[in-house]
């Protein structure tokens, strides 16, 4: 692995470790509290009270669809060759054991820490060598935890909205069988029309995420983490990431309650700096200085001496931002890139790399291109 690979994964062990060990102890009596409660124990609270004239989905409309969507799992699986069908319930349990704290984690900074390497190193201690196990069992197990919590956000703004639960239930179902359909059809149609899509020779195409992807299934699963993390491995230090990420949380609860009067510490938030530190792969070089950037104009600079104004608008202003963004790249897909029409060479659009980083490109012996690689359109 490359330094800035296996740093990355010993960061992301401090955090998963670090998200427990801080949940129990900042939300632990909050979690007990609300466990006793329900929708109408709504203490006051505005939003529960108009929400209880509406009906409630049926908790078995859950079960049921969990019940499918885990026998056509299975089934795949098992008939696709893709892993034993029995280890969708060990990823099924690690997103449900997971689900609690990462989801407090996200309502309250708004970042999601995922399970990505937890679930690829189970995997790869109980299938080694079998790649495509490990994905397949990274997938059921990450994105279960990640798609629940994008499904419990939409619940919370529909909630907020005061729009009947069980309207949300059936839109958010249909949206997600639309949206896996087009998926599927946009994927192969991107696969089987741009040349040479996700490699070197394509650099407005590079997919880094596809290729961290790929590159975790041959360290977790061709290898697997009893060669690169056991005793005695290279990569064996690594392991002490758990117990840093266990340590951290404890020792800044204990200076809040040491130093109450210190306004800052209780502010200070292991798993969030654990988790975006362990996201730099695939992140490009020049993504970290833009967030601090941006995050230091809005939520420092204007928070602090435009007030008002970063109250009023700074949510809307982000959404606004966010809806640019996506319709930008649909502009620039359709209009410009699927024409065969590419941007001016520049270093807002990575130079003549593509990503900013020449040495990405250089060869064994350091020696670098003069020019940006040309897209092969043959």
């Amino acid at each position: 692995m490359t330094p800035i690979f296996a740093f990355a994964y010993g960061i992301s062990f401090a955090a998963i470790a670090a998200v427990i060990v801080h949940t129990v102890l900042y939300q632990g009596k909050t979690i007990i509290k609300q466990f006793r409660s329900s929708l109408k124990d709504n203490n006051g609270d505005i939003h529960a009270k108009l929400m209880s004239h509406y009906q409630e989905a049926p908790e078995w409309w859950y079960t049921i669809l969990f019940g499918v969507a885990f026998i056509l799992a299975a089934i795949v699986c098992h008939y696709g060759g893709l892993m034993p069908w029995y280890y969708l319930f060990v990823a099924v349990a690690i997103a449900f054991i997971f689900l609690l704290p990462t989801g407090i984690v996200q309502a309250v900074t708004n970042q999601s820490i995922g399970l990505n390497v937890i679930t690829e190193f189970v995997a790869g201690v109980a299938m080694p060598g079998d790649p495509l196990a490990n994905v397949t069992f990274k997938t059921y197990g990450y994105i279960t935890q990640y798609q629940s919590l994008l499904l419990i956000s939409d619940l919370k703004l529909g909630h907020y909205m005061k729009i009947p639960p069980r309207a949300m239930f059936i839109t958010q179902l249909t949206g997600t069988i639309i949206a896996g359909i087009i998926n599927f059809f946009t994927a192969n149609y991107l696969m089987n029309t741009i040349p040479n899509i996700c490699t070197q020779d394509n650099p407005s195409w590079t997919c880094p995420n596809a290729n961290t992807f790929f590159s975790a299934s041959i360290i977790w699963g061709a290898i697997g983490p009893i060669k690169m993390f056991g005793k005695g491995a290279t990569y064996s230090c690594l392991l002490y990431g758990f117990l840093i990420g266990a340590v951290l949380p404890i020792l800044g609860w204990l200076l809040v309650k040491k130093f109450p009067n210190i306004t800052w510490l209780k502010h200070i938030h292991f798993p969030i700096m654990l988790s975006a530190t362990a996201i730099m792969p695939p992140a490009p070089p020049g993504n970290y200085p833009s967030w601090l950037l941006v995050g230091f104009i809005f939520n420092f600079i204007l928070a602090r001496y435009a007030h008002t104004w970063w109250k009023r608008y700074a949510y809307v202003f982000s959404a606004a931002m966010d809806s640019g963004v996506a319709i930008g790249v649909l502009i620039i897909f359709f209009a410009l890139q699927n024409n065969q029409i590419e941007f001016p060479t520049w270093w807002g659009t990575g130079g003549e790399t593509g990503d900013g980083c020449p040495l990405s490109h250089a060869n064994y012996y350091g020696v670098m291109p003069r020019h940006r690689p040309i897209i092969n359109t043959k």
